[in-house]
C-alpha cells in the first residue's frame, strides 16, 4: 500500500472532487441532449390542423376532415377583405400543417401574411381553378355560392389534404366523391326554385351572388365594382324606376345586418329588400354547408316571394 505524505492529500482530494464533479456534470450535460434529440413528430391521437379563411370553407372543409383533421376559421364576423390576423391567428397559420383561403380578391388584407408561409403549407382556392362561370360574373370571387364549385373546393382541400396524410388518402377522397354527388343534387334543387324568378330585376349592393343565382339564369346587377359595371347597372335600373308598371317587380340583396341605407335604396329604385348572409356568420357554428345554402335560399325567396306572378299573363 502507497502511503502519500500528509503535504499531499488535501490536493490529490481535491483533484479527485473536481473529476468527479466533472464526470457527474458531463452525464447530466449527456441527458440534456438525449432530451433535445428528435422525438416522434406527435402524438398518433393529436390530430393535424387545417385553418381556413372564412365561415363557408371550413363547412366544406369539415365535410372532407372527418375525424382526422381538426378545421380551425379564422374570421368570424369580420370583413374577409379588410380582415387582418391576430397574433393567436398567426401562430395557428404557422403551426397548422395546411391554410386554405381564396385568394387576394378575397381576402386581400390576409394576403401580405400568406405570403409568409411556404407554398407546401397554403392552398388558394381561386387559383386552383376547375370552377363553373355560366350565368356568373367572372370576378365574383363568392365562388362557395355555387354547390358545384363547392364541390370543386372540396376536391382539391381532399387532394391535398391526401398529399399530407396519405395514410388517409382514400377516406378524404371517398368523403369528397359523396359530396360532389349530394352537391349535384342541391344544385338541381336550388336552380328549380330561382327558374321561375329568370325575368324579375336582381340586384346586389356589391359585387356578388351572381354565383348564387346565375346557374339558373337568373341576371345579377351590382352596384358597385368596376366603373363601366357600376353605370349599366344604375342607368337599367333608374329606367325601370320610372315605369310604374315595373314597381315591385325585383329585389335588392345585401348583406347581414339589415341597415337602412339599404333600405333607402331599395325603395329609391322600386324594389323589394333583402339582406343576405353568405358567410353564415348568423348560424350556428357547427352548421354544415347546406344548411347555409337553405338559409340562403329561404332569405332570398323573403323577398322574392312577394313579387306578383305575371307570367299568365305572357
Amino acid at each position: 500500500m502507497v502511503t502519500l505524505p500528509s503535504s499531499r492529500v488535501k490536493p490529490f482530494l481535491a483533484q479527485l472532487f473536481i473529476l468527479a464533479v466533472t464526470l457527474v456534470l458531463a452525464a447530466c450535460g449527456g441527458d440534456r441532449s438525449a432530451n433535445k434529440s428528435p422525438q416522434p413528430s406527435a402524438d398518433p391521437a393529436e390530430k393535424a390542423t387545417l385553418v381556413v379563411s372564412i365561415g363557408p370553407l371550413a363547412m366544406i372543409a369539415r365535410e372532407i376532415a372527418g375525424e382526422q383533421v381538426a378545421v380551425r376559421p379564422l374570421i368570424g364576423n369580420g370583413d374577409p377583405h379588410h380582415y387582418a390576423p391576430s397574433v393567436t391567428d398567426r401562430v395557428a397559420m404557422e403551426s397548422a400543417q395546411l391554410v386554405v383561403w381564396l385568394g387576394p380578391q378575397m381576402e386581400s388584407v390576409l394576403a401580405r401574411q400568406m405570403a409568409l408561409l411556404p407554398e407546401q403549407q397554403q392552398l388558394g382556392l381561386l387559383a386552383a381553378g376547375g370552377y363553373e362561370f355560366d350565368g356568373a360574373d367572372k370576378d365574383d370571387p363568392h365562388l362557395w355560392l355555387r354547390p358545384r364549385n363547392a364541390a370543386v373546393m372540396a376536391a382539391h382541400i381532399a387532394n391535398r389534404l391526401a398529399a399530407l396524410n396519405p395514410g388517409q388518402a382514400q377516406e378524404f377522397r371517398a368523403r369528397a366523391r359523396d359530396f360532389s354527388r349530394a352537391m349535384a343534387n342541391l344544385q338541381k334543387v336550388q336552380d328549380r326554385a330561382l327558374w321561375a324568378y329568370r325575368d324579375v330585376q336582381i340586384v346586389s349592393t356589391h359585387k356578388a351572388y351572381s354565383q348564387f343565382f346565375g346557374p339558373a339564369g337568373v341576371t345579377v346587377n351590382s352596384l358597385s365594382g368596376s366603373s363601366s359595371h357600376q353605370h349599366g347597372a344604375r342607368a337599367m335600373l333608374e329606367h325601370r324606376e320610372n315605369t310604374e308598371a315595373e314597381a315591385g317587380r325585383g329585389c335588392l340583396f345585401g348583406e347581414v345586418p339589415v341597415n337602412e341605407r339599404d333600405r333607402q335604396t331599395a325603395e329609391h329604385l322600386n324594389l323589394g329588400y333583402q339582406a343576405l348572409d353568405p358567410l353564415g356568420t348568423q348560424l350556428p357554428a357547427d352548421a354544415t354547408y347546406p344548411q347555409l345554402m337553405q338559409q340562403l335560399l329561404a332569405d332570398a325567396r323573403e323577398c322574392l316571394g312577394a313579387i306578383p306572378d305575371r307570367s299568365a299573363e305572357h
